[in-house]
């Protein structure tokens, strides 16, 4: 990324710019999985090539979990001067971007330069976002820089990553970061540059469908995330393992247990979280009463930070265009929202009292929001349980047969 000292002179993102993707992470999403982290090169030049889904926000997570990375962007990022305090980049001009195009020749080059040094760059070849059920074409610049660096003699890696988000646009919700196998990089000497870039552009989309999952429609799509998030409750599983299984189709027991319970749970109404009826797997005292316990941590934390909270929900109900883009619009807004609320709250409280003022806002604030995810499973499955507890053997033994007909998936 576009370095602090000068253009060209990038080896990683600025500290302030890993601190606000480290931020944005742990604010909006309550965990995210690294799989198959030994796979990431440590040392030497690296292209790692990225799956794009959420909007900007990818770039957040990817970096917070990489090594120090530098990460090619669009200019369009940065128009702004909030724009400016999230996102830092080497900058390329898309072509539905507004811009002189004629710079991305400089970036490449830029690009080169990091390689060369034996930095890390980050390219998401779709060039855009979307949450839908397959991903976009991918665009041949990953490989053209591939090719020109290995072609300087550059020892590089290029190494394939994908995200998946159990619910995208939910506040809290949990995030998988897929780290593929390194590509292979060595060409026949033969190849002009055409082929050259050609035969590594194919290697690079088969790497990133390799950690990604295709479906054939929306309503398919739905349909097997919701199945693989089944799959994780109460096991060890992992979310990407169970939709990359599904990507080949929905087995029929599977299928057939999925309609009878969704014919009961739209008949009686049940609530559902990230898509799915849940119900307490044991006892509905014992979930009812730590959802007693968890309601006043939430409820304070929510009180306390209302106006960020409004304004992050209105940011969310009216900038975006479509789904990829609702966290991305929740953070812009929210979170200077809620540091700057921060700041008056415990400005107020350290001048009318105390410190222990300020004290007890942020530890009541960052319980509410490590509470948030599990107490909205809570909320849904305590529902249900009193409302319709002849429902209960039926959902669990539904998700019994998801477990079961997918095995267990070890990776």
């Amino acid at each position: 990324m576009a370095p602090p000292s000068g253009p060209g002179r990038a080896t990683a993102m600025s500290a302030w710019h890993l601190f606000v993707a480290r931020l944005c992470r742990r604010l909006y999403y309550s965990r995210v999985t690294v799989l198959g982290a030994e796979r990431l090169p440590m040392q030497g030049p690296v292209l790692f090539v990225a799956l794009h889904r959420n909007g900007a926000v990818d770039g957040c997570v990817y970096a917070s979990v990489l090594p120090p990375a530098v990460f090619m962007i669009s200019t369009q990022l940065t128009r702004s001067p909030i724009g400016r305090l999230f996102f830092t980049g080497i900058e390329v001009v898309r072509e539905k971007d507004r811009g002189d195009r004629s710079r991305n020749r400089r970036a490449i080059q830029e690009c080169l330069d990091l390689l060369a040094r034996g930095g890390r760059l980050v390219v998401m070849p779709e060039g855009t976002s979307s949450l839908g059920p397959r991903h976009l074409p991918f665009q041949p610049g990953a490989a053209r820089i591939a090719s020109a660096a290995l072609a300087a003699g550059v020892p590089l890696a290029v190494v394939p990553l994908g995200v998946h988000y159990e619910r995208a646009w939910a506040f809290r919700s949990r995030v998988e970061v897929v780290v593929g196998h390194a590509l292979e990089t060595v060409l026949a000497p033969e190849l002009d540059e055409e082929r050259r870039v050609a035969t590594l552009h194919e290697r690079i989309a088969e790497g990133l469908e390799s950690v990604g999952a295709q479906f054939e429609s929306a309503a398919a799509q739905e349909q097997c995330e919701q199945l693989a998030y089944v799959a994780t409750l109460a096991t060890e599983r992992n979310y990407f393992d169970s939709l990359k299984q599904l990507e080949t189709g929905i087995p029929t027991a599977i299928r057939e247990a999925a309609a009878r319970v969704g014919h009961q749970a739209g008949r009686k109404s049940l609530l559902r979280h990230q898509g799915v009826p849940l119900c307490p797997m044991g006892p509905v005292a014992l979930y009812a009463a730590l959802l007693v316990v968890l309601t006043p941590v939430v409820t304070i934390a929510a009180l306390s930070n209302l106006p960020p909270l409004a304004a992050a929900w209105w940011a969310g109900r009216h900038f975006p265009d479509d789904r990829n883009v609702v966290a991305l619009w929740r953070l812009l807004v929210g979170l200077p929202a809620l540091l700057g609320w921060a700041l008056v709250v415990i400005g107020i409280s350290i001048t009318v009292a105390d410190w222990r003022g300020a004290a007890v806002y942020a530890v009541a604030t960052l319980a509410g929001i490590q509470a948030w995810y599990r107490y909205k499973k809570l909320a849904v499955a305590v529902v249900n349980g009193l409302r319709f507890p002849s429902l209960t053997e039926n959902l669990l033994g539904f998700r019994e047969t998801v477990i079961r007909e997918l095995g267990h998936g070890a990776r």
